[in-house]
């Protein structure tokens, strides 16, 4: 960010409009919708885990509950469709989902037929899980799969074993174009395209891509889906030739993570994220977030993570980032497991579209204008 913008942002910080960015004290009302939501996300927490449904003779009373939750929501249709717009995985489609991969091959005849497209011994090794079956269940046959798609695959495999091409880590959002290749859970998949903008509830807008994979499926899935999938040991196909000098060199990282706490102070607050800036890569900064108070003495998932480049300077960035979300601060009390105290600083109770607004803003600088409005939840124009 250049002088003059951060200048601008502090005189207006230090003008009589200052209050805007000033937290107010109140709590926020916790609806019975909110209540459903979070019930819903914790859901589909457990699935992106364990890479299966919750299920009914489960031991684990936990595990038991989320069976039982489910199909509460699935037989209530107003809860389904208030729950659809956050629903990525098909959780609430009614149509029988496929228990196993067999069970996929048996439903789709000889879709799969080629055992060539399979052959995945050249990629890593460590993520050749079966997918989440919901992540299935949102996928379709690609109809020009054969004539448009599997040559490209073909030769992108190839260039590999020939060493022309290699993989490299996922590492940002930014990394994420149409036309390029990725490896997501031991399977190589196409960015063919970026769908339009949707506008959904709240006032923001998501964007859907249209990816098309390995085994002849396709899916348009909401580009931060892919992106947060890609962060967990996903990889970019990139020339041999590859280098990060060869782009514009990061001087740091902003970053918006979630917890993956099960402590209710934390589970109960809605739209809680950490956000800051890091000059480090962000899954190193984040390695022992269970045992340090900074992360809730929890792990987290990365949301979202975006290149600083030399134009930007992270500390000033990550200044005016908690100056316009403080009115959304969240002051949580941790207790680590010598007994000690903390308040962990940087978490944010937000809509994410939110935070992703204010960050493009703070690429195009246009930051300035706008405030964050604790009561709509939006970012707004300074008037």
């Amino acid at each position: 960010m250049n002088n003059d913008v951060f200048e601008k942002l502090t005189a207006l910080f230090e003008s009589e409009d200052a209050d805007l960015f000033k937290p107010k004290e109140k709590r926020k009302t916790v609806t019975a919708d909110d209540r459903l939501l979070e019930g819903f996300e914790q859901i589909v927490e457990f699935v992106n885990k364990n890479n299966r449904l919750p299920s009914k003779e489960a031991e684990d009373m936990k595990e038991a509950g989320f069976y039982a939750r489910l199909a509460s929501i699935r037989a209530d249709k107003d809860k389904v469709e208030k729950l659809t717009e956050y629903d990525e995985l098909g959780l609430l489609e009614t149509d029988k989902i496929p228990e196993s991969l067999d069970e996929l091959y048996a439903m789709d005849g000889d879709l799969f037929s080629g055992s060539e497209l399979f052959d995945i011994s050249r990629l890593p090794k460590q993520k050749r899980e079966v997918l989440v079956m919901g992540e299935i269940a949102k996928r379709k046959p690609c109809k020009d799969f054969a004539k448009k798609f599997k040559g490209l695959f073909m030769e992108q495999q190839q260039m590999l074993a020939d060493g022309l091409r290699k993989l490299t880590p996922f590492l940002t959002i930014d990394q994420l174009l149409p036309n390029n290749f990725y490896v997501y859970e031991g399977m190589m998949c196409y960015v063919a395209g970026f769908g339009e903008r949707e506008r959904k509830s709240g006032g923001y807008s998501q964007q859907r891509i249209n990816v098309i994979f390995e085994n002849g499926t396709e899916s348009n899935m909401y580009k931060r889906s892919l992106a947060q999938r890609l962060y967990e040991g996903g990889f970019v196909v990139v020339d041999k030739d590859f280098e990060l000098k060869n782009e514009e060199k990061a001087v740091g990282y902003i970053y918006i993570l979630k917890s993956l706490s099960e402590d209710h102070a934390v589970v109960t607050i809605k739209d809680l994220y950490k956000i800051g800036v890091t000059t480090d890569v962000v899954e190193k900064r984040i390695a022992n977030a269970e045992i340090d108070p900074t992360y809730l003495m929890a792990p987290v998932k990365i949301v979202a993570s975006y290149k600083l480049t030399g134009a930007y300077q992270p500390v000033k960035v990550e200044s005016l980032i908690h100056r316009f979300f403080a009115d959304a601060k969240v002051d949580l009390e941790i207790i680590d497991k010598l007994g000690v105290s903390y308040v962990p600083d940087e978490w944010y109770s937000a809509p994410i579209e939110a935070i992703e607004e204010a960050v493009d803003r703070i690429g195009d600088k246009s930051i300035v204008d706008f405030y964050y409005n604790s009561d709509s939840q939006r970012v707004e124009k300074i008037k």
